[in-house]
Order: structure tokens, then sequence, then C-alpha cells
């Protein structure tokens, strides 16, 4: 299988501005049987390089399908903004006290009532590799 590279700073960078006040996504994984399954997650943060960041629950299903399948699909979209984004990439389950520290806030809170220090508290690191914007611009 080929390794594809990451977008460039300047792709994701028109990824980003289109995305950057869109909290909701749609996080796309694949099941055993090869299925798509697709749930709302709530956006933690968008680093420079392409990097996203999302909370979930370590014994999740979708944690289970990622660590078969990293490979992962997300959905944005605005109606205000009139923009729809889809990114493409991997994903990594990351158990890091520090970056939950760092990331969190009362928006978390309503989702993880036990707070951050639960042990079941983990990250989602999406890394983007691809992606594609549809504007009214």
């Amino acid at each position: 299988m080929e390794t594809k590279e990451k977008l460039s700073p300047d792709e994701f960078n028109k990824i980003k501005q289109n995305i950057q006040d869109i909290k909701l996504a749609l996080l796309t994984t694949q099941l055993p049987d090869g299925s798509l399954r697709s749930r709302p997650m709530l956006t933690r943060q968008l680093d420079p390089d392409g990097t996203m960041w999302f909370y979930t629950r370590e014994n999740s299903d979708k944690v289970a399908q990622i660590r078969q399948h990293p490979a992962v699909a997300l959905g944005f979209a605005s109606a205000e903004k009139q923009v729809t984004v889809s990114t493409s990439g991997t994903a990594e389950v990351v158990k890091d006290q520090a970056k939950v520290d760092e990331l969190w806030d009362e928006n978390v809170q309503q989702w993880f009532p036990e707070g951050k220090n639960d042990p079941n508290v983990v990250l989602l690191r999406i890394t983007t590799l691809a992606g594609e914007c549809w504007s009214n611009d």
C-alpha cells in the first residue's frame, strides 16, 4: 500500500479557514465487516500541520474500529457559511493526560460527567491526508 503525503500547509490552511468555526464534524470509521459508520464529534483543536483532535471514550466502538482500521473520514458543513468540507486521514488513540488537560473546557464536561481525570477519557489524533472544500464563493 502506497503511503500518502499529508496536505501541504497551504492546502490545509484553505481547509482550516473553512472549518475553523464549524465545531461539529461527522467522523466515519470502518467496521470489521467493511461497512462504514458515521457519528458526530466535537472538534477540539486544529493544528497548523493538519492534525485534528477529538475527545472520546477508550471503551467506545469507534476506538475499537480505529484500532483495527485507522483510515477515517471527517465531514464538516455550515449552512450559514455555505461551505462543506470533506477530509480523510488516519486516526490514532492518544492517552495523554497533559493533552487532555490542555484541550478541556466546559463544553467537554457535558459528555464526560466524571471529568477530565476519568481513566476512560482519551483523545483521537487525526492526521489529515486529503481534503476538499465546496462553497458558493
